[in-house]
């Protein structure tokens, strides 16, 4: 039994001033190829000073021991020292046997300093080099989907289906693909890939994936069951909530939405979404002062978001805390992109204070993408009624009308309206 093997026998039997004692046996006395085998070993159990010390001995013994360059330089990003490794990996000549794993680290560990297009290169020399080698594709297909790169991760990924690849690293390849195709929008094709692979023991990932994209098709019961079944299996695992309540809002079911939205809050009290699906759900079971300490509670984490102060804003309107509903929805009618709900909303209040410039500039933002709704035309013809504005007045009933032809007391009104103008 060579020192190396005696050494590792000690480790096992916990004997740590025994295997030093054998460490440098082995390297005053084991052959290089025992003493490599002897480094891997230890680089796996995280001795990584001591194999670090075997691939230095032994490059000394053999400068062209590329082997012991690439260990160091794998030694070196696991002790996050970037330059030192890129300056193995850079010793490292294309001659060499082990250049195209060197790719593959380098490809890796410019992943990691998110200089994802470097990555990429390295990685397309690898398969030059290595064109039917399943961790290239694999490595380029989990690059391709952290850049967003669907179409050419379906590829990558595809490549390894058909070589019946079915797990790589302890990945399902499948459920890599069905991420891929939820990229690109096939959502069908996706979910057709992941239920297999749900139907019995299932990962919480493959689980959430497959909830979302049954909520994305609109397949709610669906959706409700498969991440009901991963709140059973992982209550922790926060995101499941998001989706779960969308989907039972979706299915008309308020009451089990609001209740799952307070036990993700739960787990996740900074989830603005949670907080605004949760009010939506109190609000459609009439729980008003729920949906508002909901909301209140999402704008003290951030008292900017647009989402809450928007939904907040409505619920005051329908209260008749006009002053409230300006000042929560005010600045948000000053954005590029301003809802016209906010402008509509916002115009009502402004009236009801008697604030008329303001009232007047908040319906005419909202008009254009309002016109076509019947209520919101009929405050505005109120509005501008009361104003004495005639001219726009005219133009309003006229595109309310073409909406509502049979209101008899708008089409009296503009008859009215013409009549005055005649005479």
């Amino acid at each position: 039994m060579s020192y190396s093997e005696k050494m590792l026998a000690a480790l096992d039997e916990q004997d740590l001033q025994k295997a030093d004692h054998l460490f440098k046996q082995a390297l005053a006395n084991d052959d290089p190829e025992t003493l490599f085998n002897l480094a891997e070993e230890l680089q796996a159990l995280g001795f990584s000073a001591q194999s670090s010390q075997i691939a230095k001995q032994l490059l000394k013994q053999d400068p062209d021991a590329d082997e012991a360059r690439l260990m160091l330089a794998e030694l070196a990003i696991n002790d996050d020292q970037t330059d030192q490794a890129l300056n193995w990996l850079a010793q490292i000549k294309p001659e060499s046997p082990v250049y195209p794993q060197s790719l593959l680290t380098a490809a890796d560990l410019y992943q990691t300093l998110n200089l994802l297009e470097v990555s990429e290169q390295k990685l397309l020399q690898a398969q030059v080099l290595l064109p039917d080698e399943p961790v290239v594709d694999f490595a380029l297909g989990e690059l391709y989907l952290t850049m967003g790169r669907y179409q050419e991760a379906l590829t990558a990924y595809q490549r390894l289906a058909e070589q019946k690849i079915s797990y790589f690293a302890q990945v399902s390849i499948d459920q890599r693909r069905a991420e891929a195709l939820a990229g690109l929008g096939e959502y069908e094709q996706a979910v057709a890939l992941l239920t297999p692979l749900t139907k019995n023991l299932a990962t919480d990932e493959q689980l959430f994936q497959l909830g979302v994209l049954q909520h994305n098709l609109h397949q709610e019961t669906a959706a409700i069951k498969t991440l009901t079944r991963l709140q059973q299996q992982n209550s922790d695992y926060s995101s499941l909530y998001e989706p779960l309540v969308a989907s039972e809002l979706a299915a008309d079911q308020p009451a089990n939405a609001l209740q799952s939205a307070q036990v993700g809050l739960g787990y996740d009290d900074y989830n603005l979404n949670l907080y605004r699906l949760g009010a939506e759900a109190a609000l459609k079971i009439g729980a008003t002062k729920k949906a508002s300490d909901l909301l209140q509670k999402g704008l003290a984490i951030d008292n900017d978001a647009e989402s809450l102060r928007a939904l907040l804003g409505t619920i005051v309107l329908r209260e008749g805390h006009y002053q409230q509903v300006i000042d929560l929805l005010a600045p948000l009618a000053t954005a590029d992109q301003a809802d016209p709900q906010v402008a509509w909303e916002l115009a009502v209040a402004y009236d009801h204070l008697d604030q008329v410039e303001a009232a007047n500039s908040a319906y005419f933002q909202a008009y254009p993408e309002l016109k076509d709704n019947p209520d919101f035309m009929r405050q505005f013809i109120n509005f501008l009624q009361e104003e004495g504005q005639t001219k726009p007045l005219k133009l309003a009933l006229q595109q309310y009308l073409r909406l509502v032809p049979d209101d008899p007391e708008y089409t009296q009104l503009l008859l009215d309206l013409e009549a005055d103008q005649a005479e």
